[in-house]
């Protein structure tokens, strides 16, 4: 979960987050439109349980709870990182202007 969380705050400033705080990169990715309301969330999601993992306090992070964030951080990666790549070729293949 706390790896999640890392690979989150490293992929927002790949995409231009310059805020000091992963909290406040997040929200600025979305402010600029960078990922949608949607992806902000699952984001979130992800930074809370990191936090909890990183963190420990009352709030312990389950074996189930690390495996959804995984499952998470990878539809998050996939959506910013791969999903335009694949449009883009998808694009160039049948769109002829």
């Amino acid at each position: 979960a706390v790896m999640c969380r890392r690979a989150l705050q490293a992929a927002c400033k790949m995409k231009g987050a310059t805020k000091e705080k992963l909290v406040d990169q997040i929200d600025e990715l979305a402010e600029k439109r960078i990922i949608t309301d949607n992806l902000k969330e699952l984001a979130h999601a992800v930074r809370w349980v990191g936090n909890d993992a990183a963190h420990p306090n009352e709030k312990e992070v389950t074996k189930e709870e690390a495996k959804e964030i995984l499952n998470l951080t990878e539809q998050f990666m996939y959506v910013l990182f791969v999903a335009p790549t694949k449009v883009k070729e998808i694009k160039e293949k049948h769109v002829s202007d």
